[in-house]
């Protein structure tokens, strides 16, 4: 437990101090800030002005975040694994588990320290506001889930293959290519895009429940999924 909590906090700190990780911030909260005055001064509904923002600015931006940090955490250290494994000072589980905790902490704490103050300012300022308590928490919810997906799904790609460019660019194509797919199918229920494209409905209180709730079970089963694909592999491949 002691080389885990280690581990987190160094991998903390280097994702704090990460470039990448406070221009992500920054392009996602610039956006927001200039769609509150929009939203205030132009008459938009708060449904539309929350549901454009997440589909055309933080799921874009994200995905693409999220597919870095994520699919590069493992595979990028690969002699620093091997040392370390090897002169038995930290254990397989305990790196890759402190891995996991950062980057699933770090993604999810983005995505909620901008979407927490901005759904809070629209919902106050827009001209009117058509949303519902319910509508809002289902909507933010699943898009958390959307991106603990794409951060679990990064992870289980960055523990199976060596190269962090080949597992960057397999979660940002097979995240995109299988959203747009499923929909094509009519599998609504399981793709990105159709969560996306059905936020203004789910903020107004118009998507049902049973409809969220499958998404946020599907989307968490997807992700326990790939976490436990990665991990069984990390456990047994060769250093």
């Amino acid at each position: 437990m002691r080389a885990y909590l280690t581990l987190l906090r160094r991998d903390l700190g280097q994702l704090g101090h990460s470039w990448l990780v406070r221009a992500w911030l920054v392009l996602l909260a610039a956006p927001a800030g200039f769609l509150v005055v929009v939203a205030a001064r132009e008459g938009e509904l708060a449904s539309e002005t929350l549901a454009a923002y997440l589909a055309a600015v933080l799921a874009p931006l994200s995905w693409i975040a999220v597919s870095i940090l994520a699919a590069s955490a493992i595979n990028s250290e690969s002699g620093i694994i091997a040392d370390a494994i090897l002169s038995k000072s930290v254990t397989r589980g305990e790196y890759v588990w402190s891995k996991i905790t950062a980057r699933f902490g770090v993604c999810l704490g983005v995505y909620f320290a901008v979407v927490v103050p901005f759904v809070y300012l629209v919902r106050r300022f827009a001209a009117a506001d058509d949303t519902t308590v319910a509508g809002v928490l289902g909507g933010v919810a699943m898009v958390a889930a959307l991106i603990a997906f794409l951060t679990c799904y990064g992870m289980g790609l960055s523990a199976i293959f060596r190269s962090p460019q080949i597992a960057i660019i397999g979660a940002m194509l097979t995240a995109l290519a299988s959203g747009v797919l499923l929909q094509f199918l009519g599998l609504r229920w399981m793709s990105t895009t159709a969560v996306l494209d059905r936020l203004p409905e789910t903020f107004r209180g118009e998507t049902g429940v049973g409809d969220q709730l499958r998404v946020l079970i599907v989307f968490g089963a997807l992700s326990v999924a790939a976490l436990a694909s990665g991990v069984w592999h990390f456990r047994r491949r060769d250093l």
